[in-house]
């Protein structure tokens, strides 16, 4: 027992910090879309919300005029009327993307090209994913988040008869007392939250970074030197839904390079609020228009199902506004057990030394 309490505290101490930090983070970005809408509102939101969106040909015809020397590379299309869409874009003669919104009515760009995390709430995003730390930090996120699960799981087994005093909090006695009443407190009611979002963190990262190790270096980005493609996007997407039934387009990666694949993503009309949006894809030739991939969500495998739900799972988007707060205030609970656990730690460390000393 002495050496699993060890294994806890230490645990904690290492990866208390970088807790505190993917912790705070997940917690305001489960209220990204929100709060884009409260501090750039001029970017996510549209003047004339019930104008019908264009089609995907007359969207890529109209962003070309406005921004001639640019090229779409992907298109996030709004998730509700009234909203931008997203244009991921190159410049001609560039490497490296840049951000676009754009008014979905009208293919026109509501700002000038901007990096990817120029909005605050983009740079929280990458600080949580990858503690801006590009592959490296995405793999120490990672961790972090393994190193969550083992905390939740270890501090159950610690505290395994919680349930005589678990809402109690001695505000008068000591300090040291009140901190261990607090950590067990908010460390067993979490539990289970800190798990799902221990574990979707860890799986996405870390299979992410395993990946990108066997397959090897990711290849330079390339020049963006014009059109890459011909074929009609609207016949496309027909397509796409003749293939998979019900099938919602959520996402459209086009090639940057001739030849490149042109991937449609999506959700389906009738799926259950666990499953991803992107679930679904259908990929095509870029040059003939064959199709040459299909997943259709409905018939993967068990685990490919499984997963599926680590989405909704991990950002909470799936019960409205109440499941929102919920999570957010879940998001605060490996902070607070970070620095309720430093403190207990610390704390116990210098009585230990006063009376041997």
């Amino acid at each position: 027992m002495k050496r699993l309490y060890k294994f806890h505290s230490w645990l904690g101490l290492i990866a208390g910090l970088g807790l505190l930090v993917i912790g705070l983070t997940g917690s305001v970005l489960v209220f990204k879309d929100e709060l884009d809408r409260l501090l750039i509102p001029g970017l996510v939101t549209v003047k004339q919300p019930l104008d019908p969106a264009l089609g995907l040909d007359s969207l890529l015809t109209e962003f070309r005029r406005h921004l001639p020397g640019y090229e779409m590379t992907g298109w996030l299309p709004p998730a509700e009327p009234g909203l931008s869409g997203q244009v991921f874009a190159k410049a001609h003669g560039e490497k490296e993307g840049k951000l676009i919104y754009v008014n979905p009515a009208t293919g026109e760009p509501l700002a000038n090209p901007m990096e990817w995390n120029a909005s605050v709430m983009n740079w929280l995003l990458e600080l949580h994913y990858t503690l801006l730390g590009d592959h490296v930090g995405a793999f120490i996120a990672g961790l972090f988040a393994l190193g969550l699960c083992l905390l939740g799981v270890t501090g159950v087994w610690l505290y395994r008869g919680f349930w005589k005093t678990l809402f109690l909090l001695r505000w008068r006695r000591s300090l040291r007392i009140f901190l261990s009443d607090l950590h067990k407190m908010v460390g067993i009611t979490s539990t289970a939250f800190n798990l799902i979002l221990g574990f979707t963190g860890a799986y996405w990262n870390l299979t992410h970074i395993i990946g990108h190790w066997i397959e090897g270096p990711e290849p330079e980005p390339v020049k963006m030197v014009g059109p890459t493609f011909k074929l009609s996007l609207d016949d496309l997407l027909s397509e796409a839904q003749s293939q998979i039934p019900g099938f919602q387009l959520r996402f459209l990666s086009l090639p940057e390079t001739t030849g490149g694949p042109i991937m449609l993503m999506g959700c389906l009309a009738d799926q259950h609020v666990f499953r991803s949006p992107y679930g679904s894809t259908v990929s095509f030739d870029s040059q003939t228009g064959d199709v040459t991939d299909i997943v259709d969500s409905r018939k993967t495998g068990l685990w490919a199902q499984f997963v599926d739900t680590f989405r909704s799972l991990h950002f909470g988007n799936f019960g409205g506004l109440p499941i929102k707060i919920l999570w957010s205030l879940g998001g605060l609970s490996p902070g607070i057990l970070a620095v309720s656990g430093a403190m207990m730690y610390f704390k116990r460390s210098r009585i230990g030394k006063k009376r041997f000393s």
